[in-house]
């Protein structure tokens, strides 16, 4: 008797989490040895070139084979907002700990209903506000509480910027998932990525690249298992369980970095930065909870 739907889904969920919470570990290995722009740059080149063979014939083309220049504008969009939420974080995980840089990019959970709010899309509901208050408690915790040696720098910063990218993403998949194929704008989102970091790379960054085993294995488990292999799981085993499920085993996401973290790196968090952490949890928990809990449960079967 095989496995049921929703119980690939579930363990797919998982194993992508675990998968997406190594690569803040992989990551800030990967930079001792290739600069953060090319290392994006590398990244999704490689990523898309298996994303593009998944698009379904006539995604990307009208009846009469002409382009659908609305489906690239979209893919286009998401990837700016996409490659803005990478770049903040690979350039602000060099001055952070991966696990401080998981828990502070949780927050895109927290980010997006306010965001949604400002542009006017729609009304966050009051958990949202209370997730948001204890993410920010939770942040000043986390970032040391005024300890000495801690604080909330340049990483720091930058990682709070990528989430508020990461939450622009999200609102641009909504709405434009919703008019395309999901896998045109996966493959033309990750494209845009690798086109947008290639100029910076180019003309702006001071490139360095040396190639180690590392290396390679950094850019194996981000470009395939995290982006590409991700980004076709998640288009197949979406519809197959409630979100509500999902936004709790996605939530394990910064949990297994910092696993990961104190494995390799032997990073191990003070007990007021736990309670921190713990505080984010909660509050992206809450943010994300409270309005799935009032929705019709979704058939997962």
């Amino acid at each position: 008797m095989g496995l049921s739907r929703r119980l690939q889904a579930d363990l797919s969920i998982i194993g992508l989490s675990a998968i997406w919470g190594c690569t803040f570990v992989v990551s800030k290995r990967a930079l001792t040895d290739i600069s953060p722009l090319l290392f994006i740059t590398v990244r999704f080149v490689a990523a898309s070139l298996p994303l593009w063979f998944l698009v379904p014939r006539g995604a990307l083309q009208d009846s009469a084979g002409a382009v659908r220049w609305s489906a690239v504008r979209g893919g286009s969009l998401t990837g700016l907002f996409l490659f803005a939420g990478f770049a903040c974080q690979t350039i602000g995980i060099q001055y952070t700990s991966p696990a401080r840089s998981a828990f502070i990019t949780s927050m895109y959970v927290i980010f997006t209903p306010i965001l949604s709010m400002t542009l006017g899309l729609r009304r966050p509901s009051i958990t949202s506000f209370t997730g948001a208050a204890l993410a920010v408690t939770g942040l000043y915790f986390l970032t040391g509480a005024g300890s000495a040696g801690l604080g909330f720098g340049y990483g720091e910063t930058l990682t709070v910027f990528a989430a508020l990218a990461f939450s622009a993403h999200l609102l641009a998949i909504d709405h434009y998932t919703r008019r395309h194929d999901k896998r045109a704008i996966a493959f033309l989102q990750v494209g845009a990525v690798a086109v947008l970091a290639l100029g910076p790379t180019l003309f702006v960054e001071q490139v360095r690249f040396v190639p180690t085993p590392t290396l390679f294995g950094a850019l194996a488990i981000t470009s395939i298992l995290a982006t590409a292999v991700a980004f076709f799981v998640i288009s197949i085993v979406q519809s197959w369980t409630t979100p509500t499920r999902a936004a709790i085993i996605f939530a394990a996401e910064p949990v297994f970095a910092a696993l990961t973290s104190w494995i390799v790196e032997g990073e191990v968090l003070t007990g007021v930065a736990m309670f921190g952490a713990l505080l984010i949890l909660c509050g992206v928990l809450t943010a994300e909870l409270g309005p799935l809990a009032r929705r019709q449960p979704e058939a997962a079967t």
